[in-house]
């Protein structure tokens, strides 16, 4: 808990400690530098790289030092006040007040950057070495349970997180098997996409259970624990972890006023209400580059909403105008060796070109005569090209020549 005197006032107030958060904070403190700035955390720790496990190997030290953000440093010089270990419990939007665990702060402009929190299944809930790995607690505690280096580990969920971990895990010589309801995870982004990650983790000796749910988890005889699926397979699962997908954090705006529907509804601008903007994973908005409304759960997403939330934050006290936030969805992933990235809008109609040579693989996202995405496993070069190119409309003529360089 902060013991300091709690802040009762500020010009721009942010609520959550994450990236998107953190970028507010540098954007308005680089923006208009005469701005006083609280920002509210839950956190004990200043913003910090997360979630740090699944790109740091078990045996590799992981030290919270070495992830929190050097920025923090210098927003610390500038004046910004980090509240950390303060819950924001309340928010009154006419009376531009935040009531929080230590008191209350008024703002002029605010940003709301709380993100998201892990979906956790009734059958897994509150069971010991069960972990979602949101925090950097969670990491130390999965690295502790994992000392025993004959315990076995199952993750149930296969996106990116989930194989993201199950790389890291069978890198280190460990066993782990990979569940995932879904009958094809990632398939949203195409069979061939499935095809292409299913074989990356069965040829890592994953062992793999999509289409299955978990019915319960079974402590057996001798010690060891397992999880019962619906099809009755029993899979080895001494260590979870759950990675199933999460839900924005916005229990504590139920009674302000902001629409909130999967999310934090905004307009172009991310603005939520008057003088209340929102940023990350929780919010919802039109993009105007796409034509469509989203919410996405990546990192880039949330620093550059960090940023135009920031941005529009001062501008609002400044009386000057708001930017609008038109960004590429854009994501990465290692997993045994492979980049996976992905840029641009995928709705799920659209046409999949898929090209495949020794260099990677390559899928095309096109409606009619416009290229709306690309996935890449590795292929890096091509990627970066197209993915530079969709700031823009593209067609498909400029990068069909992509999909003709197969090798045999």
């Amino acid at each position: 808990m902060n013991t300091a005197m709690p802040q009762t006032s500020c010009d721009v107030a942010i609520v959550g400690g994450s990236i998107a958060g953190l970028r507010a904070a540098q954007t308005v403190a680089r923006h208009a530098p005469d701005l006083t700035i609280a920002m509210i955390s839950d956190e004990t720790y200043p913003p910090y790289e997360r979630p740090p496990l699944s790109k740091v190997g078990l045996t590799k030290p992981l030290l919270l030092d070495a992830l929190i953000y050097p920025a923090v440093n210098d927003l610390k010089s500038h004046g910004v006040n980090f509240m950390l270990g303060t819950r924001a419990e309340e928010l009154d939007v006419e009376g531009r007040t935040i009531r929080h665990s230590s008191g209350a702060l008024q703002y002029r402009s605010l940003v709301v950057a709380t993100g998201c929190e892990a979906v956790m299944p009734p059958a897994l809930s509150g069971l010991p070495d069960v972990f979602s790995l949101r925090r950097y607690e969670d990491a130390i505690s999965f690295r502790r349970a994992l000392a025993d280096p004959l315990k076995s580990v199952a993750i149930v969920g296969a996106g990116f997180i989930g194989g993201e971990l199950a790389s890291m895990v069978a890198n280190e010589g460990r066993q782990v098997a990979l569940v995932d309801l879904a009958r094809k995870p990632l398939g949203r982004f195409g069979d061939a996409v499935f095809r292409s990650y299913e074989a990356l983790h069965r040829g890592a000796g994953i062992e793999l259970h999509f289409g299955e749910q978990v019915t319960d988890v079974v402590q057996q005889g001798n010690g060891s624990r397992v999880l019962k699926l619906s099809d009755g397979t029993k899979v080895p699962a001494d260590v979870i972890v759950v990675g199933v997908g999460v839900r924005p954090s916005t229990e504590w705006l139920k009674r302000s006023g902001l629409r909130l529907e999967n999310g934090i509804v905004c307009d172009g601008t991310l603005r939520a209400a008057d003088h209340v903007f929102a940023a990350g994973d929780a919010v919802r908005w039109p993009n105007r580059r796409w034509g469509a409304d989203m919410r996405v759960e990546h990192w880039t997403n949330a620093a550059e909403q960090g940023r135009v939330a920031g941005v529009n934050a001062a501008n609002d006290i400044l009386g000057s105008p708001l930017e609008v936030c038109a960004n590429i969805p854009y994501f990465w992933s290692d997993q045994h060796g492979v980049r996976i990235q992905f840029a641009g809008h995928r709705a799920g109609d659209e046409e999949v070109a898929e090209s495949r040579n020794s260099g990677g693989s390559l899928f095309l996202y096109r409606r009619g005569e416009i290229v709306t995405g690309v996935l890449a496993f590795e292929r890096r070069a091509d990627f970066v090209k197209i993915r530079t190119m969709l700031k823009s409309e593209l067609s498909w003529q400029v990068v069909s020549s992509l999909v003709s360089r197969e090798d045999s």
